[in-house]
């Protein structure tokens, strides 16, 4: 634990720096430092105070908007920002050694007892101002925050003997060398001898300053407003007086004042750029109980019915109008009813309106239609939140690569999605505050194209095509089969899984679930078109039949080596297939994952996941936009005849207008060919296009009996047991989506028939139907 800050240390503080501005704008911006602690971006509070044995209330205003972790307050109770778990998390000690927090973990800046979970709150470029509370009532250790505009959330209250501290000096950001809190905006610390009610955070996150509230006004010890801070040119421009009554506490800046700018207004801003002038106390206030920082609520049809709570602190009767802002794109929806006939005085606030899926969004909303309690402006809030796509990968190993390091970058983050954590449950018990229970919050982490904010090709292109934010989230487990998710051998997985998606009251259930048929499921012989009829029964129970869509990847193709034997791959592709055709209300084609290259045999290689990646994030773009995104069925082939020596393939495109190949110059692969239902394959010399939609055959022999045609079956291709050996990747595309990824399907056959195709009668002038027009019964934007 910091003690008192040494006299020599704080001398350095006011070091003349003739540079600096007459008066500070609003808030403090902190700038990167170095190591040499004069040049740290801090402020330094001399004189110092103690806390009481008793209540007190202490608070801040910040927007930690990019950067590091860091320390926005230190002193016998400190206020970090823990980068690595992205959350502000309270410690400290009195002076008997009693913690304030539950003493489970010492971080590296001395912040000891650290409050179950913390409060989530994702560096994210975004100006997202919040009030964080920390405060001493009736024998409770308390952290509160509260999001600009919002009602305040209890993020940990523990009963427990915490008493005075000695008088220490305070500091406002970095103090001890841990981490720098670069570019984040620091704005009015207090101190009270009293317990802020909870009104009266609301009242402040609305705008209200602390020494206008009733609960602490008078006992207000310690107040720099920054906003109104003056600096004393003539004696020592770096000592900032305090409002309260003890005028011997000074802050000062130390270090450079080129670490330190003028940042914007914080308290009660209704605009990214205010400066104080510009910003007003509200009257009447409605303040709204905010989601979690980057909450994404599923659509249904386009939109989502939301319900809003909170409080009308308002005076007599009112109505209570809402509307939505959309900062990013710079548009706002028409005021509409959120509650008629709202009594204020503090009442509850409970009503549920449908909300058009879209991109973040913040609220305005004020009291109207009052004698004497209208708002005098609206309540201005920064967090955001957004109705939209809510994606779940589930599934094995394969899906788990997901997340991998080596797909970080693949595509450029779109800035409206939201990448969610994968460990479930909290492990922090009696936490069950859903804004810390389950975090459903943004976080660094890789990704299939993941990047720092989780962006990948599901999701990138889910939010073009469906015009709204995109949160996704991935849970697996390696080698499992659907057996371990339905409930047929255990539902242990499945219910690892849903446990997010009905967390925060039911906010997290997805629309949209990701699963690849697997190898597992495969070696074992499941009956995977069985599988999925129970994971749809599970799935309907929990989410709700029709609310939904399954986007199912096949078995990838491997080669020998990988397990399993070729029919028992074929028999699970084809289930995905037949599956899907038997449930188009429910199911959507991810496109056949026809990879050649294979890290162990199993695990797509980095060159594969180019190829995955793009093919699912055109069928995620297909299930809300079809015009713009192409069918990932691609096509398939429907007969095969004789042409003298040859044999003509002919292949039916449900997405573009011609076929596409990797190498022209060299042979088509996956074709395989036998006059004896394949216990003898006869070899293909060549393999070429014959026109837009054919393909030319060239068998080194052409036997008189009926001939069979399997096109990707089984482990095609070279096999052998390294990546160089995996052959050459020139399947059948077709010249539509990303350039050669859309790949045709297999030749799936029957049983019967061996799974292939049975050689037509007749010659090449057999009728076929090019480009043929499906029936899509999903087609929502």
């Amino acid at each position: 634990m910091k003690t008192k800050i040494p006299s020599a240390l704080l001398f350095l503080f006011a070091i003349l720096i003739a540079c600096i501005p007459s008066s500070l704008l609003a808030s403090v911006r902190m700038s990167p430092g170095i190591n040499a602690f004069t040049a740290r971006t801090t402020y330094a509070i001399s004189g110092g105070w103690a806390l009481p044995d008793g209540d007190w209330t202490i608070g801040i205003w910040d927007n930690n908007f990019q950067g590091d972790g860091g320390t926005l307050i230190s002193g016998p109770v400190s206020l970090i920002y823990d980068k690595v778990s992205g959350r502000f998390r309270v410690g400290g000690t009195d002076a008997a050694g009693n913690t304030f927090g539950s003493s489970t973990v010492v971080m590296k800046n001395g912040v000891k007892g650290l409050l179950p979970a913390g409060y989530p709150g994702r560096v994210t470029g975004k100006f997202t101002p919040r009030l964080h509370i920390i405060r001493r009532r009736a024998g409770n250790s308390e952290y509160l925050v509260a999001e600009a505009g919002h009602a305040p959330v209890l993020v940990c209250s523990e009963a427990r003997i915490f008493g005075e501290t000695p008088v220490c000096g305070w500091s406002l950001a970095n103090i001890s060398g841990w981490a720098d809190l670069y570019d984040a905006d620091l704005e009015g610390l207090f101190f009270a001898t009293k317990a802020v009610s909870d009104r009266d955070i609301a009242l402040m996150a609305a705008g209200d300053k602390p020494s206008s509230v009733p609960s602490i006004s008078g006992n207000l010890t310690v107040y720099f407003p920054l906003e109104t801070a003056s600096l004393d040119n003539s004696a020592n421009p770096l000592i900032l007086t305090n409002q309260g009554s003890d005028s011997t506490v000074k802050l000062k800046r130390g270090g450079s004042v080129t670490l330190f700018a003028d940042g914007p207004m914080l308290r009660g801003a209704t605009a990214e750029n205010n400066t104080p002038t510009q910003v007003t106390e509200p009257t009447n206030v409605v303040a709204l109980n905010s989601f979690q920082p980057f909450q994404i609520i599923r659509h249904l049809n386009g939109s989502a019915n939301v319900q809003f709570t909170g409080f009308d602190y308002g005076t007599g009767t009112a109505d209570i109008e809402i509307r939505f802002i959309d900062v990013e794109h710079a548009t706002s929806t028409a005021w509409q009813t959120l509650k008629t006939g709202s009594v204020g005085g503090g009442s509850a606030i409970q009503e549920t309106i449908s909300v058009p899926k879209g991109y973040w969004k913040t609220i305005e909303v004020k009291r109207i239609n009052s004698a004497n309690g209208n708002s005098s402006r609206p309540n201005r809030t920064w967090s955001r939140w957004a109705v939209g796509e809510v994606v779940v990968m589930w599934g094995d190993s394969i899906q788990g690569q997901i997340q991998g390091a080596s797909r970080i970058d693949i595509v450029a983050p779109n800035g409206f999605i939201a990448k969610y954590p994968s460990n479930y449950p909290n492990s922090i018990q009696g936490d069950v505050n859903p804004l810390s229970s389950s975090m459903w919050n943004l976080l660094r982490g890789g990704g299939m194209g993941g990047g720092s904010q989780g962006e990948n090709e599901i999701a990138n292109n889910l939010s073009d095509a469906s015009q709204c934010c995109v949160g996704t989230t991935v849970v697996w487990a390696g080698a499992t089969r659907l057996v371990y998710w339905n409930g047929q051998l255990s539902s242990d997985r499945y219910e690892d899984a849903r446990a997010y998606c009905l967390a925060n009251g039911g906010l997290n259930k997805p629309n949209v679930i990701t699963w690849v048929g697997n190898l597992a499921s495969a070696n074992y012989g499941d009956d995977f078109y069985a599988d999925l009829n129970l994971f749809k029964t599970k799935l309907d129970a929990d989410f709700g039949s029709g609310t939904w869509k399954l986007l199912l990847a096949p078995l990838p193709v491997m080669y020998s080596g990988s397990g399993g034997g070729a029919v028992a791959h074929h028999i699970l592709r084809d289930s995905c297939r037949r599956w899907l055709q038997d449930n188009p209300l429910v199911g959507q084609d991810a496109g056949g994952s026809y990879d050649h290259l294979t890290a162990d045999g199993v695990h797509p290689t980095d060159s594969a996941w180019y190829l995955m990646g793009p093919r699912w994030g055109n069928a995620a773009g297909y299930l809300r936009d079809k015009q713009n995104y192409a069918d990932p069925s691609v096509g398939e082939i429907t007969s095969f005849n004789r042409s003298g020596s040859d044999l003509i393939v002919q292949v039916s495109l449900y997405a573009g207008t011609a076929l596409s190949l990797k190498n022209p110059a060299a042979n088509i692969s996956g074709f395989t060919l036998s006059a004896d239902n394949f216990a003898t394959t006869i070899p293909i010399t060549s393999a070429t296009l014959n026109s837009a939609t054919s393909v030319r055959l060239s068998p080194a022999s052409m036997p008189a009996g009926t001939l069979k045609l399997r096109y990707m079956y089984g482990h095609p291709g070279i096999s052998g047991a390294t990546t160089a050996d995996l052959g050459v990747d020139n399947l059948l595309y077709a010249n539509v989506g990303p350039t050669n990824i859309l790949a045709v399907q297999p030749i799936w056959g029957t049983s019967s028939n061996n799974w292939s195709l049975v050689e037509s009668s007749g010659d090449t002038s057999k009728t076929i139907t090019v480009n043929e027009t499906r029936k899509d019964t999903y087609n929502e934007k």
